[in-house]
Protein backbone atom coordinates (compact mmCIF):
# COMPACT_ATOMS: atom_id res chain seq x y z
CA UNK A 1 0.00 0.00 0.00
CA UNK A 2 3.26 2.59 0.00
CA UNK A 3 2.48 3.49 3.53
CA UNK A 4 5.66 4.53 5.00
CA UNK A 5 6.83 4.22 9.01
CA UNK A 6 9.13 5.90 10.99
CA UNK A 7 10.57 4.64 13.95
CA UNK A 8 13.57 6.03 16.25
CA UNK A 9 16.82 4.82 16.21
CA UNK A 10 18.32 5.53 19.80
CA UNK A 11 21.24 7.86 19.55
CA UNK A 12 24.42 5.62 20.02
CA UNK A 13 25.80 7.97 22.99
CA UNK A 14 29.55 9.43 23.01
CA UNK A 15 32.08 6.84 23.77
CA UNK A 16 35.36 8.87 25.42
CA UNK A 17 38.65 7.42 24.94
CA UNK A 18 41.31 7.79 27.88
CA UNK A 19 42.58 11.27 27.38
CA UNK A 20 45.77 12.80 26.25
CA UNK A 21 47.23 15.82 27.99
CA UNK A 22 47.32 18.79 25.33
CA UNK A 23 49.02 21.30 27.96
CA UNK A 24 51.00 19.93 30.83
CA UNK A 25 49.73 21.98 34.34
CA UNK A 26 52.33 24.36 35.87
CA UNK A 27 53.53 25.47 39.26
CA UNK A 28 50.79 28.64 38.90
CA UNK A 29 48.80 27.17 36.07
CA UNK A 30 46.08 24.56 35.23
CA UNK A 31 47.32 21.89 32.47
CA UNK A 32 44.38 20.85 30.02
CA UNK A 33 43.06 16.90 29.19
CA UNK A 34 41.64 16.58 25.88
CA UNK A 35 39.06 13.39 25.16
CA UNK A 36 37.98 12.10 21.95
CA UNK A 37 34.50 10.26 21.23
CA UNK A 38 35.43 7.13 19.47
CA UNK A 39 32.06 7.11 17.66
CA UNK A 40 31.53 10.75 16.17
CA UNK A 41 35.24 12.26 16.67
CA UNK A 42 33.80 15.12 18.81
CA UNK A 43 36.07 16.31 21.68
CA UNK A 44 35.72 17.56 25.37
CA UNK A 45 38.77 19.14 27.91
CA UNK A 46 38.89 18.69 31.29
CA UNK A 47 40.82 21.14 33.88
CA UNK A 48 44.26 19.37 35.13
CA UNK A 49 45.12 20.99 38.72
CA UNK A 50 48.06 23.61 38.70
CA UNK A 51 50.82 21.84 40.71
CA UNK A 52 51.34 24.28 43.34
CA UNK A 53 54.87 23.01 43.75
CA UNK A 54 58.05 24.90 42.37
CA UNK A 55 61.42 22.57 43.55
CA UNK A 56 63.74 25.35 42.81
CA UNK A 57 65.44 23.19 40.69
CA UNK A 58 66.70 23.98 36.76
CA UNK A 59 63.01 24.58 35.69
CA UNK A 60 62.61 27.42 38.65
CA UNK A 61 62.58 30.91 36.87
CA UNK A 62 63.38 32.56 40.50
CA UNK A 63 66.62 29.70 41.35
CA UNK A 64 69.32 32.06 41.42
CA UNK A 65 67.70 34.18 43.81
CA UNK A 66 68.97 32.99 47.01
CA UNK A 67 66.20 34.39 49.36
CA UNK A 68 62.91 33.00 47.58
CA UNK A 69 62.94 29.07 48.27
CA UNK A 70 60.50 28.18 50.76
CA UNK A 71 59.45 32.06 50.37
CA UNK A 72 55.06 31.82 50.91
CA UNK A 73 55.43 34.59 47.42
CA UNK A 74 57.49 31.49 45.35
CA UNK A 75 55.15 30.90 42.55
CA UNK A 76 53.97 34.28 42.04
CA UNK A 77 57.82 35.22 41.97
CA UNK A 78 58.26 32.53 39.53
CA UNK A 79 55.38 33.73 37.39
CA UNK A 80 56.84 37.54 37.45
CA UNK A 81 60.27 36.98 37.09
CA UNK A 82 59.67 34.44 34.12
CA UNK A 83 57.62 36.74 32.26
CA UNK A 84 59.81 39.75 32.73
CA UNK A 85 57.93 41.79 35.06
CA UNK A 86 60.35 41.95 38.07
CA UNK A 87 63.69 41.77 38.47
CA UNK A 88 66.39 40.73 41.29
CA UNK A 89 67.65 43.69 43.71
CA UNK A 90 71.24 42.70 42.88
CA UNK A 91 73.44 40.20 45.03
CA UNK A 92 71.52 37.17 43.93
CA UNK A 93 68.85 38.44 46.52
CA UNK A 94 64.59 39.21 44.88
CA UNK A 95 63.93 40.55 48.62
CA UNK A 96 60.33 39.98 48.59
CA UNK A 97 60.46 41.03 51.85
CA UNK A 98 61.62 44.50 50.65
CA UNK A 99 58.82 47.29 49.26
CA UNK A 100 58.34 48.64 46.32
CA UNK A 101 58.86 51.76 44.82
CA UNK A 102 56.41 54.22 42.91
CA UNK A 103 59.27 53.95 39.94
CA UNK A 104 59.38 50.13 40.19
CA UNK A 105 55.69 49.72 39.54
CA UNK A 106 55.57 51.54 36.78
CA UNK A 107 58.06 50.39 35.25
CA UNK A 108 56.91 46.67 35.61
CA UNK A 109 53.46 47.81 34.03
CA UNK A 110 55.61 49.51 31.05
CA UNK A 111 56.99 46.01 30.34
CA UNK A 112 54.28 44.42 30.07
CA UNK A 113 52.34 46.79 27.54
CA UNK A 114 55.73 46.59 25.20
CA UNK A 115 57.72 48.87 26.79
CA UNK A 116 56.15 51.78 24.13
CA UNK A 117 57.72 54.61 23.88
CA UNK A 118 56.53 58.13 25.58
CA UNK A 119 55.86 60.47 22.32
CA UNK A 120 56.97 63.72 24.79
CA UNK A 121 59.15 64.93 27.50
CA UNK A 122 57.65 64.27 31.15
CA UNK A 123 57.35 67.08 32.85
CA UNK A 124 58.15 66.03 36.95
CA UNK A 125 60.70 67.72 38.50
CA UNK A 126 62.45 64.48 40.77
CA UNK A 127 63.29 62.12 38.00
CA UNK A 128 67.17 62.39 37.82
CA UNK A 129 69.27 62.46 35.14
CA UNK A 130 69.57 59.72 31.94
CA UNK A 131 73.25 59.83 32.52
CA UNK A 132 72.97 58.43 36.34
CA UNK A 133 72.24 54.89 36.77
CA UNK A 134 70.22 55.69 39.54
CA UNK A 135 67.47 57.02 37.34
CA UNK A 136 67.93 55.84 34.06
CA UNK A 137 66.47 52.64 34.22
CA UNK A 138 62.91 54.19 34.82
CA UNK A 139 62.83 57.36 32.79
CA UNK A 140 61.27 55.96 29.96
CA UNK A 141 58.64 54.02 31.79
CA UNK A 142 57.87 56.94 33.93
CA UNK A 143 57.28 59.18 30.76
CA UNK A 144 54.81 57.23 28.94
CA UNK A 145 53.03 56.33 32.42
CA UNK A 146 52.56 60.05 32.40
CA UNK A 147 51.67 60.41 29.34
CA UNK A 148 49.05 57.65 28.77
CA UNK A 149 47.32 58.76 32.78
CA UNK A 150 49.04 55.85 34.37
CA UNK A 151 50.33 58.53 37.08
CA UNK A 152 49.66 61.60 37.58
CA UNK A 153 52.44 62.57 40.16
CA UNK A 154 52.06 64.96 43.25
CA UNK A 155 50.54 68.31 42.86
CA UNK A 156 54.15 69.85 43.61
CA UNK A 157 55.10 68.29 40.52
CA UNK A 158 56.81 65.60 41.67
CA UNK A 159 56.56 61.93 41.23
CA UNK A 160 58.97 60.17 44.55
CA UNK A 161 59.95 57.44 42.16
CA UNK A 162 62.05 56.21 45.10
CA UNK A 163 58.99 56.60 47.34
CA UNK A 164 57.54 53.47 48.73
CA UNK A 165 53.97 52.31 46.84
CA UNK A 166 50.99 52.19 48.97
CA UNK A 167 48.41 49.70 48.07
CA UNK A 168 46.07 52.00 47.11
CA UNK A 169 48.20 53.72 44.65
CA UNK A 170 49.08 50.07 43.40
CA UNK A 171 45.28 49.66 42.85
CA UNK A 172 44.87 52.51 41.23
CA UNK A 173 47.78 52.43 38.70
CA UNK A 174 46.44 49.35 37.88
CA UNK A 175 42.82 50.14 37.78
CA UNK A 176 43.98 53.46 35.25
CA UNK A 177 46.56 50.55 33.18
CA UNK A 178 43.74 48.24 32.64
CA UNK A 179 41.22 50.65 31.36
CA UNK A 180 43.92 52.32 28.98
CA UNK A 181 44.34 48.37 27.78
CA UNK A 182 40.66 48.22 27.29
CA UNK A 183 40.84 45.22 30.00
CA UNK A 184 37.50 44.68 31.89
CA UNK A 185 37.17 47.03 35.14
CA UNK A 186 34.01 46.10 35.49
CA UNK A 187 34.08 44.20 38.67
CA UNK A 188 32.90 45.64 42.16
CA UNK A 189 34.21 44.87 45.55
CA UNK A 190 32.29 45.74 48.65
CA UNK A 191 34.67 47.74 51.23
CA UNK A 192 31.85 48.15 53.70
CA UNK A 193 32.94 44.42 55.01
CA UNK A 194 36.67 45.76 56.10
CA UNK A 195 37.16 48.40 59.38
CA UNK A 196 38.98 50.82 57.32
CA UNK A 197 37.64 51.44 54.75
CA UNK A 198 37.30 55.31 55.97
CA UNK A 199 41.02 55.75 55.16
CA UNK A 200 40.81 54.85 51.48
CA UNK A 201 41.37 58.75 49.48
CA UNK A 202 38.44 59.74 47.43
CA UNK A 203 41.13 59.23 44.21
CA UNK A 204 41.68 55.54 45.13
CA UNK A 205 38.05 54.43 45.80
CA UNK A 206 36.71 53.39 42.44
CA UNK A 207 39.78 51.69 42.01
CA UNK A 208 39.69 49.96 45.14
CA UNK A 209 36.90 48.70 44.91
CA UNK A 210 37.48 47.50 41.40
CA UNK A 211 41.16 45.94 42.79
CA UNK A 212 38.85 44.08 45.31
CA UNK A 213 35.67 43.32 43.23
CA UNK A 214 38.78 41.36 40.81
CA UNK A 215 40.20 39.93 43.92
CA UNK A 216 43.75 41.63 43.18
CA UNK A 217 43.57 43.06 46.33
CA UNK A 218 41.49 40.74 49.01
CA UNK A 219 42.82 42.47 52.43
CA UNK A 220 45.48 42.09 54.45
CA UNK A 221 46.32 41.24 58.25
CA UNK A 222 46.60 44.36 60.32
CA UNK A 223 46.73 43.52 64.04
CA UNK A 224 45.02 40.17 63.50
CA UNK A 225 41.95 41.63 61.23
CA UNK A 226 41.54 41.63 58.38
CA UNK A 227 41.76 45.18 56.54
CA UNK A 228 42.06 46.93 53.30
CA UNK A 229 45.07 48.81 54.67
CA UNK A 230 45.38 51.30 51.82
CA UNK A 231 47.69 53.50 53.22
CA UNK A 232 50.06 50.25 53.97
CA UNK A 233 53.12 49.51 51.81
CA UNK A 234 52.97 46.50 49.70
CA UNK A 235 55.92 44.09 49.78
CA UNK A 236 57.37 42.92 46.49
CA UNK A 237 56.22 39.93 46.93
CA UNK A 238 52.51 40.81 47.78
CA UNK A 239 52.96 43.28 44.44
CA UNK A 240 53.75 39.82 42.88
CA UNK A 241 51.22 38.02 43.87
CA UNK A 242 49.21 40.94 42.45
CA UNK A 243 50.39 41.12 39.46
CA UNK A 244 49.85 37.05 38.72
CA UNK A 245 46.26 37.99 39.39
CA UNK A 246 46.31 40.66 37.56
CA UNK A 247 47.77 38.83 33.98
CA UNK A 248 46.07 35.45 34.65
CA UNK A 249 42.54 36.88 35.46
CA UNK A 250 42.15 40.65 34.36
CA UNK A 251 44.54 40.71 31.14
CA UNK A 252 43.41 37.99 29.14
Amino acid sequence: CDVAETEAIPALGHKWDDGVVTAEPTATKDGVKTFTCTVCGETKTEAIPATGVCDGGESCPSRSFSDVQGHWGHLSIDYCVKNGLMNGMGNGKFDPEGTLTRAMLATILWRQAGEPKATKDCTFTDLGSSSDPAASWYLDAVAWAAEVGVVNGYPDGTFAPSGAITRQEMATMLYRYAGIMKFDTSAKGDLSVFPDENQVLDYAVDAMIWANGAELITGDVVNDVACLNPLGNATRAQVATILMRFCENVAK
